[in-house]
């Protein structure tokens, strides 16, 4: 744990990026010339003036800002299928034939959001993916909670602020790649409670969000920020509104 003075205030380095810092860094860092988001990372992520630390000695503003990016993943993250905050264990939604009529709903939501407000669903993203597991059958076979939007929206204020970015970004892969193999076997009559006309679009939708990985759409704004946004677009789902 790190800890440094400004202005005889104390502030301490958290131990993870959470999803709220990451959406913020992500939001400005392309505003910023390079030490200047040094700064600025530091501020979003220890909530320590701006000012402050630009009156800050150099090296002491680039060691904390270095450490902090130790903490953003790079490359390809880590499938985390569950964890557990504040003694509370969440598991991973498992199983596409499983999908209920509001989660697909929600699904389709978020593919027709404007690119400018993906970053801000990210935790609602997140608490419909990740759900407080009910029963265990061993490591890695499990049920979590059904989909209840109320719950989930508590439990996305939560991740917003707890949930370690890793673990975000590992969902984020994991289901680009699940996904590619699911539409390989997936067969739209084996989701019987669904109409036809539901079907059809289920099957269009998630063929558009894989074809929008595969072939890079173009998105706009700096290839990182490109690269998360296509990311948010293979979630599963969000939830917004009642069904």
């Amino acid at each position: 744990m790190i800890k440094f003075k400004l202005e005889e205030k104390e502030y301490t380095l958290p131990d993870i990026i959470n999803i709220d810092s990451y959406v913020k860094i992500f939001k400005v860092k392309d505003f910023f010339e390079e030490d200047y988001f040094a700064a600025k990372l530091i501020s979003i992520v220890c909530e320590c003036p701006m000012e402050d630390l630009l009156q800050s000695d150099y090296d002491k503003v680039n060691y904390l800002a270095s450490h902090i990016m130790t903490l953003i993943p790079i490359g390809k993250p880590k499938f985390v299928d569950k964890f557990e905050i504040d003694g509370v264990t969440y598991g991973f939604f498992p199983k596409w034939q499983d999908l209920s009529f509001a989660e697909y709903v929600d699904m389709d939501t978020i593919s027709t959001k404007k690119e400018s407000e993906l970053l801000d669903l990210l935790h609602i993203l997140m608490s419909i993916m990740y759900r407080p597991i009910v029963n265990i059958r061993s490591e890695h076979d499990f049920d979590i909670e059904k989909y209840d939007i109320d719950s989930m929206k508590v439990r996305a204020e939560l991740f917003k602020k707890k949930l370690d970015i890793k673990i975000v970004l590992g969902a984020q892969f994991f289901f680009i790649n699940y996904a590619k193999r699911y539409l390989n076997y997936f067969q739209l009559s084996s989701i019987k409670t669904l109409s036809i006309w539901t079907k059809i679009k289920l099957g269009w939708r998630l063929r558009k969000m894989i074809w929008g990985i595969v072939f890079k759409k173009s998105m706009g704004g700096s290839s990182s920020s490109i690269n998360l946004q296509e990311m948010i677009l293979q979630s599963t789902s969000t939830s917004t509104r009642k069904t």
